[in-house]
């Protein structure tokens, strides 16, 4: 057995790993842009009902009512913070998993030119091997004469 083919087995498991490594990173990135939207729409959300507070407190609102608004906005404001930590989560998540993917990628592109060095080896030992034969045939073909 090549010594190139003795690494076929490794390099196929490390294509599979990179492979692996690239779809868990695209799943991370669409979480994270999960996220983002969703943030966006908070914001957005929280916006529009101030904007509709205002609107509101203008045309005369009571205390009760006041008091409706500023808890939902600040409700609002709370859940807009806790989005902005998912969103930064995300991110993070989204670094470490292109991280380990470029590694595994980086990994797997060494161990496929480990091999296509060590066939090019072999291939020229082959040639080698077969001019000599070559060169060694008319030697044998008067010797035998």
């Amino acid at each position: 057995m090549n010594r190139s083919t003795k690494l076929q087995p490794i390099a196929k498991i490390n294509k599979q790993q990179e492979r692996s490594a690239g779809r868990l990173h695209g799943e991370t990135i669409r979480q994270a842009e999960q996220q983002q939207k969703q943030l966006d729409e908070l914001i957005n959300y929280r916006d529009h009902y101030s904007k509709a507070f205002l609107a509101a407190s203008e045309a005369g609102l009571s205390v009760v009512q006041m008091q409706e608004y500023k808890i939902f906005i600040n409700r609002l404001d709370e859940a807009i913070a806790q989005q902005k930590l998912q969103v930064n989560h995300g991110q993070i998540r989204c670094e470490t998993s292109q991280k380990e993917w470029m590694q595994k990628r980086s990994k797997s592109k060494m161990i496929d030119k480990v091999i296509e060095s060590r066939q090019k080896i072999e291939h020229q030992e082959m040639e080698k091997r077969e001019q000599t034969e070559l060169e060694n045939m008319p030697h044998k073909a008067f010797s035998n004469l």
